[in-house]
């Protein structure tokens, strides 16, 4: 590997995701043994009385084998149904209450006061003019700004694949929580900014691309992600890829996420923030094992059987399993904190009250009722 694969969480990033997608896949794959395989005809003979008890002894084998397969088929979709029903509900609750949280604004605009009115998670009301505003200020508050992580990558045959600036922003914010890069992608944003006399204005500048080392580590953890999530929607949508839902070059969408926190991978201890730019909304996803430390213990109950115990993890765990990007139309970009600039301002500044480090999910939510910012938490543990 390369040296920064090897320095801080980069080596580990690549095993625990990787170990996803496997999992995943086998999974997928015994699935599809299930489904396919049909029970072994029984050769009989004719031969006295001997071969037709052999004879009724194979029937009856052969239909107790058929009510085995079928109860094992009949489970193995019950499954898969009720999950898909369930992350079907959960996705289904979210377009609900998107649409309920901009409803006001589809009500005639000839009401006075009334038009591009919306309401917050905390049910206060805020018009949209207002909204941008809102999410700007909060990202703001929590010290983070965009960088531009790109939307081509490499597959594993070496080909060119577009449409994957979802998986890059993805991998580059899990990648900096890790602290597997060697340098901070947004310390040109702090240079320019404290070169100014006053350092709270706020500089307008081009968004700034990852470093090469950076970029080409983010890249392959990219690809493995891509790989992970796609595979976990495949995993319930089996038709996905036929219909071009899912595909090498299909633009991956947000509500992705909902398939993957449901695992039981890497993928379920994340949180993560979408922060629409256009509208100011704010779409929050928390994995099912969010807060919980990965790996798993293995422990054996009092009849033998193996189970996981999930246990806490510490604060600076949760830090690095929240990642937050940013949308705008048709392209995503991973938001990551300003390391450099939280280090000088916590030497030079020291606002009361502030930490200074990259938000936990909690923090986020936080800040999201302290600004009014229009959200929607889809939480995996429902």
């Amino acid at each position: 590997m390369k040296e920064t694969e090897m320095g801080g969480g980069g080596e580990k990033a690549f095993q625990d995701i990787g170990n996803a997608y496997r999992r995943i896949k086998a999974e997928i794959e015994r699935q599809e043994k299930r489904r396919t395989e049909q029970p072994k005809k029984t050769i009989t003979s004719h031969n006295g009385g001997s071969s037709r008890r052999k004879i009724d002894n194979s029937r009856s084998n052969t239909r107790k084998q058929r009510r085995k397969l079928s109860a094992s088929s009949d489970d193995d979709e019950d499954s898969i149904s009720s999950r898909a029903t369930a992350i079907g509900a959960r996705l289904k609750d979210h377009r609900e209450l998107v649409n309920g949280l901009f409803a006001n604004d589809n009500k005639a605009l000839d009401q006075t006061s009334s038009a591009n009115r919306s309401t917050t998670g905390n049910g206060e009301v805020t018009s949209l003019q207002n909204a941008v505003s809102n999410q700007s200020q909060m990202l703001s508050d929590m010290n983070v700004v965009p960088i531009d992580a790109g939307a081509t990558n490499v597959n594993e045959n070496n080909q060119i694949i577009t449409n994957s600036c979802f998986y890059l922003s993805l991998a580059a914010s899990y990648l900096s929580g890790v602290g597997a890069f060697a340098t901070d992608p947004t310390a040109i944003y702090s240079k320019q900014s404290f070169s100014k006399e006053e350092s709270s204005q706020t500089v307008e500048m081009d968004i700034v691309t990852l470093p090469k080392k950076e970029k080409q580590l983010t890249k392959k953890l990219a690809l493995q992600l891509k790989r992970a999530i796609e595979a976990a929607v495949m995993l319930v949508h089996p038709d996905w890829a036929s219909s071009g839902m899912v595909g090498e070059e299909v633009q991956a969408f947000s509500d992705f996420l909902v398939y993957a926190l449901d695992s039981d991978s890497i993928l379920a201890h994340w949180s993560i923030a979408v922060f629409d730019e256009a509208s100011g909304f704010v779409d929050v996803y928390r994995g099912r094992h969010y807060g919980k430390v990965y790996p798993p213990t293995s422990v054996i109950s009092r009849h033998g059987k193996e189970k996981l115990r999930y246990n806490d993890c510490d604060v600076e765990t949760k830090r690095a399993n929240t990642l937050t990007l940013r949308y705008i139309p048709g392209h995503y970009q991973p938001l990551l904190p300003e390391l450099t600039k939280m280090s000088i301002e916590k030497r030079k500044i020291r606002k009361a009250g502030y930490t200074y480090e990259r938000a936990t999910l909690e923090e986020i939510l936080c800040l999201l009722k302290k600004w009014n910012v229009l959200h929607v938490v889809t939480d995996g543990r429902a």
